[in-house]
């Protein structure tokens, strides 16, 4: 798994689990190093499928669904959607994984994208990446 693809999964994944916008989760796991530990343990372990990291991530964070509410139930979706706009956002600025995560997070249209009742997550990515450099 590469590394945008395993940015994104654990993100949405995570968002889906605690009914948390997934730009807020992202940048949540960067202010806490947990962007950090991610992409380090993807160095050691490269070869390791997405249920790997989702096991680290519940080991470090207790990762069981809590919340009450589903506002965040289209995350597979928006994982979907968010490797292409991120994938191009990485090629057109030179970044790495981390870095296009960080600004595709950090931006206004990822909070609409976070949000199902917004539908954003049915856009098409090239609507989505317009979007995010407009800004």
């Amino acid at each position: 798994m590469d590394e945008l693809t395993m940015l994104i999964s654990c993100t949405e994944y995570y968002s889906h689990l605690k009914n948390i916008p997934g730009n807020k989760v992202f940048l949540s796991f960067d202010k806490n190093g947990m962007v950090k530990t991610l992409l380090e343990s993807r160095a050691l372990f490269p070869d390791m499928d997405l249920e790997f990291y989702i096991g680290m991530l519940d080991g470090l964070m207790a990762m069981e669904s809590d919340a009450e509410e589903n506002a965040y139930a289209h995350y597979a979706e928006r994982t979907a959607l968010l490797l292409d706009v991120i994938a191009r956002i990485a090629k057109k600025h030179h970044m790495d994984a981390e870095e296009a995560c960080r600004m595709y997070y950090a931006s206004r249209t990822a909070e609409a994208v976070a949000e199902d009742f917004t539908k954003y997550y049915q856009k098409s990515p090239e609507e989505i990446y317009e979007a995010v450099e407009k800004e």
